[in-house]
């Protein structure tokens, strides 16, 4: 209970915020399914996209984050409150599993497939672990993406600059059971990636 309670309550907060403070838009909310697990795809500019995703997705969402992140103590004790899953980059294998079981029990689950910030501030390329979480299990990928988190607090900045900030979900990405293949997670990565581009403004 403490930890929807929470949750709801930085959502609700960081809302706020982001409506006076940085005009927060928000595209496509009805792509998010209202029950069921999926894995929400976002693209990576700064340190506050998890507090933009969280405040303008409808669910309750799980994040996944390095593990040495947890280390932060005042970050660790957030991150851990809000039931975040540390990935260990030299055995993602062990930490995924959890991923995998809170999917398939319904929950929804957010990841940032570049595998970190973009320090170019521009898209990167979604990689397959991505594909391989969504084959495993057996859910859909919502692509969602972030503009304006790179102006609003660059890489290396520590003061927030009060920009229009941007959320566009997409549609579901959908494929067929059982295909456990390098190239089938490639391809669902590939599909990611071309779902951001169509996402952009200027797209």
């Amino acid at each position: 209970m403490l930890t929807a309670l929470a949750y709801y309550t930085l959502k609700c907060l960081a809302r706020i915020i982001l409506c006076l403070w940085f005009r927060l838009q928000i595209e496509g909310r009805q792509h998010v399914p209202r029950r069921g697990g999926f894995i929400l795809a976002c693209n990576h500019l700064s340190y506050m996209d998890p507090a933009v995703l969280g405040a303008s997705c409808p669910r309750h969402l799980v994040f996944v984050a390095r593990a040495d992140l947890f280390a932060i103590p005042w970050l660790g004790a957030l991150l851990r409150l809000l039931r975040t899953i540390p990935i260990d980059q030299a055995k993602p294998d062990v930490n995924l599993r959890d991923a995998v079981r809170l999917l398939r029990h319904g929950q929804a689950v957010a990841i940032f497939p570049e595998g970190g910030r973009q320090f170019s501030g521009h898209l990167g390329v979604a990689r397959p672990g991505v594909g391989l979480l969504a084959t495993h299990a057996n859910v859909p990928i919502v692509p969602v993406l972030l503009e304006g988190t790179f102006q609003a607090l660059p890489p290396g900045k520590r003061m927030l600059r009060p920009t229009k900030i941007r959320v566009a979900f997409g549609p579901q990405i959908q494929y067929p059971e059982g295909r456990f293949s390098d190239d089938a997670y490639e391809a669902l990565a590939h599909h990611v990636t071309a779902s951001w581009r169509q996402l952009t403004s200027g797209g």
